[in-house]
């Protein structure tokens, strides 16, 4: 189990510094436009396989790792995410905003890098909120993958039989899709899981493992 969650997070590692390589050589060369291709096949395999390219490939939550790292060590606490925030509609809200901001910049041909942006944007929220704030309420590209991993066959699921509620899975669960049963056993959202694998890196009864919902 220990050797397999050691290559599990050294290709995640490799995975997201390539993403991160690839869309600084797309920035320096004025094709940032490219990205949004790149998540079009996020989306798709969202549809199968869950949201991989949230937790392996989104530049955003690449760079949070590294501040969700220093402010553990430093003992950094963040605020917590409003109430306001979590009300369902807010994040429709925020990806209507974004689609028609799209939509008009095209139509008076505006050159903006939205992404670009939108990465320095979020890593300045996350210096503040929790993470799940960006991931769970405000990010468009997180609402869009939301619908589509509904459909998904497969995903990371937490065995209640062999869950011993200790907490340690939510805690480190950047989405929050990790919520507490009546039981005080605990359960995962698909749709708003990141594919991580925190859950699983932290679990002592190894009950947090991805496969058929």
């Amino acid at each position: 189990m220990a050797k397999k969650q050691i290559s599990k997070d050294v290709l995640r590692i490799i995975t997201e510094v390539l993403s991160l390589v690839i869309i600084i050589i797309l920035f320096r060369n004025g094709k940032l436009q490219i990205w949004f291709g790149i998540f079009a096949v996020g989306v798709i395999v969202s549809f199968f396989a869950g949201r991989f390219y949230c937790g392996w490939i989104c530049p955003m939550g690449t760079l949070f790792r590294p501040i969700g790292w220093i402010y553990k060590k430093l003992g950094i606490k963040r605020i917590k995410t409003p109430g306001f925030f979590k009300k369902p509609w807010v994040r429709i809200v925020f990806l209507l905003l974004f689609v028609a901001v799209m939509i008009l910049t095209k139509v008076l041909q505006i050159r903006v890098n939205f992404l670009l942006y939108m990465i320095a944007f979020s890593v300045a929220l996350t210096l503040f909120f929790s993470e799940d704030m960006w991931h769970h309420h405000i990010c468009p590209f997180g609402t869009i993958l939301s619908i589509s991993s509904r459909f998904s066959k497969k995903g990371i699921t937490i065995d209640e039989t062999a869950c011993i509620a200790c907490g340690k899975c939510q805690k480190v669960c950047p989405s929050q899709s990790i919520v507490t049963l009546e039981s005080k056993k605990r359960a995962n959202i698909a749709k708003e899981c990141l594919v991580c694998y925190k859950c699983q890196d932290v679990c002592p009864a190894n009950t947090c493992n991805y496969e058929t919902l």
